[in-house]
């Protein structure tokens, strides 16, 4: 599988690019009143208001550190694998802003001496070894409870502004 490798602090996380539409540069966000907890805020992006999740506060860092490397993964919800411009006005999307994108790679999670995530935190996957080391994979529709993912979308709005 190819994914976006990236970093939340000195740990590196990677999700499938099968669920990443398009990456932006690490934009600020407008900040939401009464936001459940690691959502940035919003950003307008090709016309949609989408909402960012700050991967950084939402496994309990903090903020997200200013970084020239930081970038917008804005991911598609229906798993449907498109890219821009291919029907995603009607997709429902959430921006997960990570901390020091690196690159896309090639990962196996089924390779020997990969093992499924020792914790029951929401939206963490097995974890894997590669070249540099352990990577962890992020299943984005499970970063935050499904009622809230909808309300957060939902609010946003996934019509175009």
């Amino acid at each position: 599988m190819q994914a976006v490798v990236f970093y939340v602090g000195s740990e590196r996380f990677a999700i499938d690019t099968q669920s990443v539409a398009e990456v932006i540069p690490g934009i600020a966000a407008r900040p939401v009143p009464s936001a459940p907890e690691g959502l940035r805020g919003v950003i307008e992006y090709r016309g949609l208001v989408v909402p960012v999740l700050d991967l950084c506060r939402l496994f309990g860092r903090g903020d997200c550190p200013p970084r020239l490397a930081n970038r917008i993964l804005i991911c598609d919800l229906s798993n449907s694998g498109a890219r821009w411009g291919v029907g995603t006005h009607d997709r429902p999307m959430l921006g997960i802003l990570a901390e020091n994108v690196t690159r896309v790679t090639t990962l196996d999670p089924d390779a020997q001496g990969s093992h499924p995530s020792p914790t029951k935190a929401s939206g963490l996957g097995r974890i894997l070894r590669d070249k540099d080391g352990l990577v962890q994979l992020v299943q984005v529709r499970d970063l935050i409870p499904p009622e809230t993912l909808a309300t957060v979308v939902r609010a946003a709005g996934s019509e175009p502004v």
